[in-house]
């Protein structure tokens, strides 16, 4: 897997309705993150939001400069990637937000449908190689002269593929609330027909409704092609110098996936909140231990039950098994994919302990269990193994517990180890009980779960150090050093692993220095000598979360791609057509 692949990403006012919309495009950006590609993501303002300001610049009367009136009409474009970029921080995603003026983005003509000219593109891949996520606001430019101008209404759609012609970039996707490019518009007209491949002039002849036309002449001008879709999509327009193609093959419209989720605390509650909303997602029931007790998500308690194992297998589509431990988790889980069900867990030590048994049970039963939140929270480690099957991992040295490289920073600015535990507990990054953090345990579950992903025979542990032992060496001292809990596997020809986890002093020149807090890195090299570098938050409710999502918009697309029809709900769940997610 090639990890220098640029995607362009637009997102537009009919994908961003709201402020809490924002989290459907993070999800969309962490779709293409773990499959390796570096992404820019183009964003338009809120839906209604620029209309908005045009109505409220009417007040200065129809003789308004344009060169005053640009700078006003987009602050909509400002805010919208001002608020993505807080979203993806939330979500431990590391991005960078670039204005226009930063990035010497330079356009002509008239302030208000100006024309891009030029843009410094080393000062944006400067940014994409550091975090992998570059947030630029479309529609706007600036001119010679430092002063902002705009690209003209739909303007963001010419900014993407002028950003992806800049760039070079392998893909650029305009997403919007349609699945491609349609003849006319598909929600005046429902026999519109969506074309697979489109042609720049056949674009060009659309109504317009869906592309910008200065948009498209632009991408004809250079030969960029581009394509129409829309969130989570698995199939896309293609529009460029090809023929025209309409997609004769018939929708596949599905009900939504029914899903039930196991534990509704830190981490499932943070679950709930992200698919709250989804028309795609229909959560049906929620195992808990105390029906009673009050909960920091909103929860209808019709919806609550205190039988894990009994939800699990009742089939349902998908259950999302957020309640940690080993041997409940492990009975709920074999029960969801005997039902039929596929399973997205966040549990390490289950899977550490009964991965090969569960993922043998998933594959005879023709189901998929994913756990990438088990391993560095929104950290692709599990994802990039996956997508770099053709080679081998030779080894992988990481920070992989974002609890304790909190706990330890908290120590080298001279807290005490008592003190720093309370506040990573406090932050919902370490348990009540840390000990499996602190003993150096979870960082072994992971590699076990590592280990197991590349096909590692045996595993052997060479030492394990207890942050306990270390933190009372140095409790109440500011050091001014700076020590890091490694985890290392090393891999031999044989596919058997040696793995370690040590506290070790770090340079604060290295790479590792660069996960402060409850964040996570990675090195991972692999049998032809390359090193691929990745990092993420790796602790607390929503990065975890965000892992969770992932692999439940994953197993959605798998399900598209497959034509995979979702089973009418059995048992427990067969009278219930409401959803916990509509409370």
């Amino acid at each position: 897997m090639r990890t220098d692949r640029v995607i362009v990403l637009k997102f537009g006012g009919s994908v961003l309705r709201d402020e809490v919309s924002m989290r459907i495009a993070v999800h969309e950006i962490y779709r293409w993150r773990r499959d390796g590609w570096r992404v820019v993501a183009v964003v338009s303002a809120l839906n209604g939001r620029t209309n908005d300001l045009i109505a409220q610049a009417t007040q200065f009367g129809d003789r308004a400069s344009p060169l005053a009136l640009a700078p006003f009409l987009t602050l909509g474009e400002q805010e919208s990637a001002a608020l993505l970029t807080l979203y993806l921080d939330r979500a431990g995603i590391p991005a960078t937000f670039l204005t226009p003026a930063a990035a010497r983005f330079i356009a002509r003509g008239d302030a208000t449908n100006a024309s891009p000219r030029s843009i410094d593109v080393e000062r944006l891949q400067v940014a994409l190689q550091r975090d992998g996520v570059l947030v630029f606001p479309g529609f706007t430019a600036t001119d010679e002269h430092g002063r902002t101008v705009t690209l003209g209404r739909g303007g963001s759609d010419l900014t993407a593929l002028f950003l992806a012609h800049a760039f070079g970039a392998e893909r650029c996707r305009l997403i919007k609330d349609v699945d491609g490019l349609y003849e006319c518009d598909p929600a005046k007209n429902p026999a519109a027909r969506r074309f697979r491949n489109a042609s720049f002039d056949d674009a060009l002849a659309t109504d317009g409704s869906i592309l910008q036309r200065e948009a498209v002449r632009f991408a004809q001008e250079h030969a960029v092609s581009f394509e129409v879709g829309e969130i989570n999509g698995v199939r896309a327009t293609v529009v460029g110098p090809l023929d025209s193609e309409f997609d004769e093959s018939p929708r596949f419209n599905s009900r939504p996936l029914r899903v039930a989720l196991l534990g509704v605390g830190v981490v499932g509650g943070g679950v709930l909140e992200l698919l709250r909303g989804r028309n795609d997602v229909e959560l049906v029931a929620a195992a808990v231990r105390d029906v009673s007790r009050k909960r920091d998500v909103p929860i209808d308690r019709r919806f609550l039950m205190t039988d894990v194992v009994g939800v699990a297998g009742a089939g349902v589509d998908l259950v999302i098994e957020a309640i940690g431990g080993t041997e409940t988790a492990f009975l709920a889980v074999r029960a969801a994919l005997e039902s039929g069900a596929d399973v997205v867990t966040a549990n390490k030590a289950l899977m550490a302990a009964y991965g090969r048994e569960l993922n043998d049970l998933a594959a005879a039963n023709g189901r998929r269990l994913l756990c990438s939140a088990a391993v560095g929270g929104v950290t692709p480690i599990l994802e990039t193994i996956h997508s770099n099957q053709h080679r081998r991992v030779r080894r992988l040295t990481g920070i992989l517990n974002g609890s304790c490289n909190f706990i330890l920073e908290r120590l080298n600015e001279g807290a005490s180890l008592k003190d720093a535990v309370r506040e990573a507990q406090q932050l919902g990054f370490a348990e009540a009980d840390p000990t499996r953090d602190l003993s150096g345990a979870d960082a072994i579950d992971k590699l076990h779960v590592i280990a197991h992903a590349v096909g590692v025979s045996h595993m052997t542990i060479d030492c394990c150090d207890d942050l306990r032992d270390f933190g009372c060496t140095i409790c109440g001292q500011a050091t001014g050093r700076l020590f890091r809990q490694m985890s290392r596997l090393d891999i031999d020809a044989r596919g058997e692993a040696v793995a370690s986890v040590s506290i070790e002093e770090v340079a604060k020149t290295s790479q590792l220095a660069s996960a402060r807090a409850e964040w996570n890195v990675a090195e991972i090299q692999f049998d032809d000598h390359e090193k691929t570098f990745i990092r993420g938050k790796g602790a607390g409710r929503w990065p975890t979360a965000e892992a969770v999502a992932g692999d439940v918009f994953e197993i959605m697309r798998f399900r598209n791609v497959e034509g995979v029809r979702t089973r009418q709900p059995e048992v427990l769940m067969s009278k219930r057509t409401d959803s916990l997610l509509a409370v």
